[in-house]
């Protein structure tokens, strides 16, 4: 603003002299008839009319020059000014650009090291839950393949007990089987043996007691004497006595026989109880072996979905590791593509401030070349200056007739000259 005032009134006052330089232009030959209209002849009055016009164009030419420099000295102190405006306003410019980008990039680079920081913490945990899991999948496999290997043992185990334990059972059903037929089948030999050698030792008793009854009933017939009849009578009690000891015999061993068979039936009830329970050993071991198989298969199961699981969560931290490194490489690129950014508006800034110091030494070069033109308009001026001061003694000397006419002409070609 004040740049502009002082232009304005540097230019107000030009024109003011200019104005003042006309009007006395102006007025000189105005002058000029008045004065030769007024005199009549003689060489007094031309004398002074030469003066009054030569010092009318000395005043003019000398208010010309001093408007001519005070024009040129405002003007050399408005483009100083103007300079000094120019510069301060680029380094004012220069500065504000500089802290505008400072503060424009400082949060951005403060925000996406923060970003940075956030996601190499989440990438380093995210690291570190992907090798726990890795480890603990690790673990499950070779848990798995342990289990599934002291499965397939235990299986094979029981499966071999199973078998060892059916197998002996048969073999030992078989063996008592056929020893307890063998026996039975001797002990019914032996006791139908025993029963038909007393059936037979009974049948002979009985025979030989009829025959012994019919013999003392032949011998009653023919023997009258009771004495041999009490004897006969006293031998055929011997004989049954003996007879019924025998069958007594007989009964016990039949008894003692029974008792036998019984004992055998016994024990043969004995062992089907024992196979019978054997059976249902095997058959309990058997489903508890089934269930432990069923049980250990589910485990296996159980652990492979958690293996499985296991591995789908390492597929998904490994795709969160993917992504976070996607998202650190975007943040690099956009790091970079802001730090090209602030690179080239400094680069322009620095383009920017160069034309304006190169306007300045430009400015200031006019402003030499100013004060060059207005040296020259000195020497100009001390010229004409001489050049009048001249032409004065020369008009003083010479005292001839020079009218108004001349002069207004003379102060016409000094101004063409200037």
């Amino acid at each position: 603003m004040t740049a502009k005032n002082r232009h304005k009134n540097s230019s107000s006052e030009k024109s003011a002299a200019a104005a003042a330089a006309a009007s006395s232009a102006e007025d000189a030959p105005k002058k000029s008839p008045r004065s030769t209209g007024n005199g009549v002849s003689g060489p007094g009055p031309q004398g002074s009319g030469s003066g009054s016009c030569l010092s009318l164009g000395l005043v003019a030419t000398a208010l010309f020059y001093v408007a001519l420099l005070s024009a040129a000295g405002f003007a050399a102190f408005y483009m100083q000014r103007v300079v000094e405006e120019i510069q301060k306003s680029g380094a004012r410019h220069e500065e504000a650009a500089r802290q505008s980008a400072e503060l424009i990039v400082v949060p951005q680079v403060e925000s996406l090291g923060s970003v940075v920081d956030g996601l190499e913490s989440s990438l380093g945990v995210t690291r570190v839950e992907l090798e726990g899991a890795v480890s603990r999948m690790k673990r499950g496999e070779v848990e798995t393949r342990r289990v599934e290997e002291a499965l397939q043992r235990l299986q094979n185990n029981l499966l071999k007990d199973l078998s060892d334990g059916i197998n002996e059972v048969k073999e030992a059903r078989e063996r008592d089987f056929s020893s307890l037929e063998n026996t039975v089948e001797e002990r019914l030999a032996e006791v139908s043996r025993s029963i038909a050698a007393n059936v037979a030792e009974f049948t002979e008793a009985q025979g030989e007691a009829q025959s012994q009854l019919a013999g003392v009933k032949a011998r009653l017939a023919d023997i009258v004497d009771p004495a041999l009849v009490k004897q006969e009578l006293s031998a055929i009690v011997d004989a049954v006595a003996e007879i019924k000891m025998a069958k007594e015999a007989s009964d016990e061993s039949a008894d003692s026989i029974l008792e036998q068979i019984g004992a055998v039936r016994s024990e043969l009830q004995t062992r089907n109880q024992e196979v019978a329970s054997l059976s249902l050993e095997v058959e309990s071991v058997r489903s508890v072996v089934q269930d432990t198989v069923g049980n250990l298969r589910q485990s296996l199961a159980a652990t492979e979905a958690e293996v499985q699981a296991l591995r789908d969560k390492s597929a998904t931290l490994e795709g969160v590791v993917q992504d976070a490194a996607d998202a650190v490489l975007s943040v690099e690129k956009q790091v970079a593509a802001e730090a090209a950014q602030v690179q080239r508006r400094s680069e322009d800034l620095e383009g920017r401030v160069k034309t304006s110091e190169e306007n300045g030494e430009s400015l200031s070069a006019s402003v030499s070349d100013i004060s060059a033109k207005v040296e020259s308009l000195f020497a100009k001026y001390d010229t004409h200056e001489s050049a009048l001061a001249a032409q004065g003694r020369a008009a003083e000397k010479a005292h001839s007739g020079v009218d108004q006419e001349k002069c207004a002409s003379l102060l016409e070609a000094l101004r063409l000259q200037l």
